[in-house]
């Protein structure tokens, strides 16, 4: 099961990520099927340029062509990857997003460690929220009144900071939930909206409720991103924190398309 295999990922030292696991969410609009050769072209080019560019900086938004024919594309790692691993996880999904979306004028691709999307459109700085891909643990918390006012605290700190200038985007912490539990999060908008667009989007994010109660939950838009964990998942991991198999718990998943 895909599932299963993201953590046997996150535990790993040795990434060899992203060329052998698949993406954890993709669209490919249906209705956005590509008219001209030129444009075929030039989501190519494109695809190259923010290859290159995004393992160089981990982040690139740019267009390619003219009138009628352009594309603007976007890539972006998360915040708290390895340069090496952005640049491998990118290349893999500028690589990837030509398989699976071919003749498509508006594509995005995401993986655990970076994201990619296109379109003729211009969505530059613009908050979108209408696809959305959500994974939780099957298995709720044992007291939800205690760990819900935790993860509140947690997640206003992070989106905080994910939504000031300099901040690239990404916020990131842990609380203790407990003498025992450890409570991770992470939260990332791409880098093209303003910090109130980022907020914006990251408080839609977590008003998802299908997250209510749970141990885990990820909520993927194309705009930003958050996600929470009872064991650390963002860099640096220190693997002596990595939970025993028999705490290693499943997840369901939804996607919800506008």
């Amino acid at each position: 099961m895909a599932f299963c295999f993201h953590y046997l990922l996150i535990f790993s030292l040795c990434i060899l990520y992203v060329e052998s696991t698949d993406p954890i969410a993709q669209l490919c609009n249906q209705d956005s099927k590509t008219t001209t050769p030129q444009i075929t072209q030039n989501i190519h080019s494109l695809l190259t340029k923010l290859a290159q560019t995004t393992s160089e900086s981990g982040y690139s938004k740019t267009s390619f062509g003219k009138g009628q024919a352009q594309v603007f594309g976007l890539a972006q790692c998360r915040g708290d990857v390895p340069s090496q691993d952005c640049s491998t996880c990118i290349q893999a999904a500028a690589k990837k997003i030509k398989t699976i979306c071919p003749n498509r004028v508006d594509a995005r691709l995401w993986y655990d460690y970076c994201f990619i999307r296109y379109n003729t459109n211009n969505f530059f700085g613009k908050v979108d929220t209408g696809y959305e891909t959500i994974y939780s643990t099957v298995e709720n918390v044992t007291d939800p009144k205690t760990f819900n006012h935790a993860l509140g605290a947690l997640m206003y700190e992070i989106n905080t900071v994910a939504g000031a200038l300099g901040s690239k985007g990404v916020g990131k912490g842990e609380t203790n939930v407990s003498h025992f539990v450890t409570l991770y999060a992470l939260s990332q908008c791409t880098r093209d909206l303003s910090p109130f667009s980022c907020r914006k989007c990251l408080e839609i994010a977590n008003g998802e409720t299908f997250c209510d109660n749970k141990k885990g939950c990820r909520v993927i838009y194309s705009s930003c991103y958050v996600r929470y964990e009872l064991y650390p998942f963002f860099f640096p991991v220190d693997k002596k924190l990595a939970p025993e198999s028999s705490l290693v718990t499943n997840y369901s998943s939804v996607v919800r398309k506008p």
